[in-house]
């Protein structure tokens, strides 16, 4: 599971004794960074007050914005808007490895969540989870497609991903077994986004580790000498 420091989340930063909120990882290079700030742009009228840095980032020397507003927001977080461009896995290795539905609906996602749209953020990671387990199954078990596509998340985890059962604990395997009756009853459903995104996590680099281990043996067999 990931560590605190190496998660994407929203930070306060402090410019010229304002306090804005900006996210923690630079959205082309995903590197968590400390920013520069190159420039800050006001608009105002009558109604909103919004505010948008020109942040540089110190590893891959790109720039990008983040945008706030300060009319009257709730939580610090909630000035937050967006950043420009949205956040991507762009250099991400791991996540390189699937496919591009899983990519997309996983980043819909995180944009959905840093955006404080966690009724969408909440279906969305639960989805791009059961993605990524019935590709990783699909990739181990080919004959099995159909099988594997036209099964239920915990049946496909029970069936093709039993080895992995023990790191569930009763009350992840209690949202995926029925995503939509937990949201349903359960008042703070989207506190537990982070179980599944730490199991998002899991199964990326267990594919990551998959795909070496096939890479490693096809190499071993095609160098595997000639018998006299």
């Amino acid at each position: 599971m990931q560590n605190n420091e190496n998660k994407l989340m929203k930070i306060q930063y402090e410019y010229d004794n304002q306090e804005y909120i900006i996210i923690n990882k630079c959205p082309h290079c995903n590197l968590d960074i400390h920013p520069t700030v190159e420039n800050r742009y006001n608009f105002e009228n009558n109604t909103y007050k919004i505010s948008t840095l020109s942040l540089s980032c110190p590893s891959c020397k790109r720039d990008y914005f983040i945008i706030n507003h300060f009319d009257n927001v709730g939580a610090p977080n909630e000035r937050f808007i967006m950043s420009i461009p949205k956040y991507s896995f762009n250099e991400n290795a791991l996540v390189k490895n699937t496919s591009q539905k899983f990519q997309q609906l996983y980043m819909q996602s995180i944009n959905s969540e840093l955006l404080g749209h966690l009724d969408l953020a909440f279906f969305g990671y639960v989805k791009s989870l059961e993605i990524l387990i019935k590709e990783i199954a699909i990739f181990q078990h080919p004959e099995s497609e159909d099988v594997i596509l036209f099964s239920n998340l915990n049946t496909c985890l029970e069936q093709f991903h039993s080895t992995n059962m023990h790191l569930f604990s009763k009350k992840l395997l209690e949202i995926l077994k029925n995503d939509y009756l937990y949201y349903y009853k359960t008042p703070d459903f989207h506190t537990s986004s982070e179980l599944v995104k730490d199991c998002i996590n899991y199964f990326l680099l267990y594919l990551e580790m998959l795909l070496k281990t096939y890479s490693l043996n096809n190499q071993a067999k095609t160098e595997k000498p000639l018998k006299s």
